[in-house]
């Protein structure tokens, strides 16, 4: 069962903001794409058929990137049901969130808390056009006690907070991930989750990341096989 979809208001919302996200993506692919439109709908059938790991050469083979602050850039509804389940399963106290958006992630992981009754989401954004969206979306669905949106330049804003963390997710700007994960390991208890999305999409400006954990004697971690790759890890 889908637990999601039982809150038709989070439900509604949630597919509204997905929609708008794929819209924008598919439009800056497009302009980015010298071909017909034939030719760019066999181009979309071809990146979907595709095995994750392949994703992010076939991109840049094309020529193509979305990596823009002014798209939603919004994670997809399965990875958003993955961070939902994560959050059931782990009961997090607190759960940092690096690169909110206009907050789907959030939603997904502020529903789960609600559900839970406890916890909270350190939401992390610097665009205010963004800020606005997910607050205005997070008080309209009631989650905003479950809801702590730190406007600002996300590296500001991580050295400024004091909490500690059972969960982080990253989602910024690939090539920061790993300056931004010096910044929060120290805020990460034992047995606290590492989640980090784009890892074969933008393989190459993620890899100092990789081989980071990878080296980590305190880390256990893999990349799983899934959506734009998800690199999961353990804190010992």
């Amino acid at each position: 069962m889908n637990i999601v979809n039982l809150n038709s208001g989070l439900s509604a919302c949630l597919s509204s903001l997905h929609k708008k996200s794929e819209e924008e993506i598919h439009a800056k692919a497009r302009a980015q794409f010298n071909g017909s439109d034939k030719e760019f709908s066999d181009l979309l059938k071809q990146y979907g058929a595709l095995v994750p790991i392949e994703k992010g050469h076939f991109l840049k083979t094309h020529g193509i990137s979305v990596q823009d602050s002014s798209l939603s850039l919004s994670i997809s509804p399965e990875m958003g049901n993955f961070l939902f389940n994560l959050t059931l399963s782990k009961r997090p106290e607190f759960i940092l969130e690096l690169g909110s958006s206009r907050g789907v992630s959030t939603l997904y992981f502020a529903e789960a808390l609600r559900i839970l009754g406890r916890g909270k989401v350190v939401a992390t954004e610097m665009e205010d056009s963004k800020c606005d969206t997910l607050w205005r979306n997070v008080e309209s669905l009631g989650l905003a006690p479950f809801v702590d949106l730190r406007r600002g330049d996300v590296f500001s804003t991580v050295e400024a907070i004091n909490e500690t963390f059972d969960m982080v997710f990253i989602d910024i700007w690939a090539s920061g991930y790993l300056d931004i994960f010096r910044i929060v390991e120290k805020r990460l208890k034992p047995g606290a989750l590492i989640l980090a999305d784009n890892m074969y999409t933008s393989s190459d400006e993620v890899l100092p990341f990789k081989i980071f954990l990878d080296d980590h004697p305190c880390i256990s971690n893999l990349t799983l096989d899934f959506e734009s790759g998800v690199e999961f890890g353990i804190v010992l």
